[in-house]
């Protein structure tokens, strides 16, 4: 059973985000414009909707605005997976950056697809089978419910480690299953790939922070009101306001999380395979 290096894992993809960022955009902001758009428009849509069923007593009108939702999520993750396909085959050596955009699907896009859709499928299925649970022993043993949502985050915590790491890699260089692939890959390492988790999202979400500290100023104070009603349609009305500012900083920080995360899955793979290293930041 071999071992990943944290240290050098993170390193890794510290190197190759920094010295191939520009490449990195080129690769994907094609793909970050159109999801940037689809998703800010859908989501403006879903809350506009969120807020007139809420103030009329009425759901009925929220299901074209829930069924675009579902197909903006279907529509982002066909994206993610040419972003990460394009970005890891630059990481592994296998393509150069474009001269100003690129755009493709093809049998590793399809894999990496299928894999993000069963692995977001894995996560969902476990939280509504939590949440099932929750709500049946609730109400004849509450202080046993209280186990239920640590178990859940608890597997979603291992899901994410043990497979997200890996699916990107795995994906161009394999015609395997993908995610039992990552699963059987990454046995015995999971601490490991929690550590490198850590060390790529702890630092986006500060970045995340200081990027939103000089616009502060513009996003509008969350309502205090009385009635949970009240409280939920105020919550929607702010979530809304804010869409604009939420998603030009998602545009502007995705390049790094997806080189992250990239850079990560190459060095983890090349380590549990066995493989011969690659100066990835060359």
């Amino acid at each position: 059973m071999r071992r990943i290096s944290v240290v050098a894992t993170i390193r890794d993809a510290y190197m190759f985000t920094a010295t191939h960022l520009g490449g990195i955009i080129g690769l994907i902001w094609v793909s970050m414009v159109l999801l940037t758009v689809m998703g800010f428009f859908s989501s403006q849509q879903l809350y506009n909707d969120v807020v007139e069923a809420l103030a009329s007593s009425n759901a009925e009108r929220m299901g074209p605005s829930l069924l675009m939702w579902l197909a903006y999520l279907i529509a982002a993750l066909f994206l993610q997976a040419v972003m990460y396909v394009a970005v890891t085959q630059l990481a592994l050596g296998m393509r150069g950056a474009p001269t100003w955009a690129h755009f493709a699907f093809g049998p590793a896009e399809w894999r990496m697809f299928r894999a993000l859709l069963a692995f977001f499928g894995l996560v969902f299925s476990v939280s509504l089978l939590g949440s099932v649970a929750l709500n049946s022993i609730a109400r004849q043993a509450p202080q046993a419910a209280l186990a239920i949502p640590l178990i859940v985050n608890g597997v979603i915590l291992i899901a994410i480690a043990r497979f997200f790491t890996l699916l990107p890699a795995i994906s161009i260089t394999e015609s395997v299953p993908v995610l039992r692939r990552a699963w059987l890959l990454s046995a015995g390492n999971f601490w490991r790939l929690f550590a490198v988790l850590l060390a790529i999202v702890v630092p986006m979400f500060i970045l995340a922070v200081l990027l939103l500290a000089p616009v502060a100023e513009w996003i509008p104070p969350l309502p205090v009101v009385d009635g949970r009603q009240t409280q939920q349609l105020a919550m929607f009305i702010w979530l809304r306001q804010t869409l604009p500012l939420l998603w030009g900083l998602l545009f502007l920080v995705w390049p790094l999380v997806i080189g992250l995360f990239a850079g990560a899955s190459v060095s983890v793979w090349r380590a549990l395979k066995d493989e011969p290293a690659l100066d990835i930041a060359v």
